[in-house]
């Protein structure tokens, strides 16, 4: 999970380990990258407010291989749903949605 918010990156993970998925938190794309060489990887779940984020450097460093890619965002933040998109983001949703979803998200990565 790339996010830089830890209050909020706890919360996921606290959520994370009760839904027995294994996370790592990292706040930048160098962490992002590095952990996703060096572990299967199936999602990436990336908060789109993440201060410095350029979403094509981070699509362009993970390659073909790379996890599916869920980015979300505060909804008043339409410019960021926007830039995801067309970065190529799998999934684009707003930090509401993303909460609300939590479990079921976690449980798709077990499967």
């Amino acid at each position: 999970m790339l996010c830089s918010d830890l209050f909020f990156g706890s919360q996921i993970d606290g959520a994370a380990q009760i839904s027995q998925v294994p996370t790592r938190l990292v706040d930048d794309v160098a962490g992002a990258v590095a952990a996703i060489r060096s572990a299967d990887v199936k999602l990436l779940i990336v908060d789109l407010e993440n201060p410095g984020l350029e979403l094509n450097s981070l699509i362009e460093q993970l390659g073909a291989n790379r996890p599916r890619l869920l980015g979300f965002y505060p909804h008043v933040r339409k410019d960021r749903l926007a830039a995801a998109e067309a970065a190529g983001f799998d999934e684009v949703i707003s930090r509401g949605q993303f909460s609300a979803q939590l479990v079921e998200i976690l449980k798709s990565v077990r499967k």
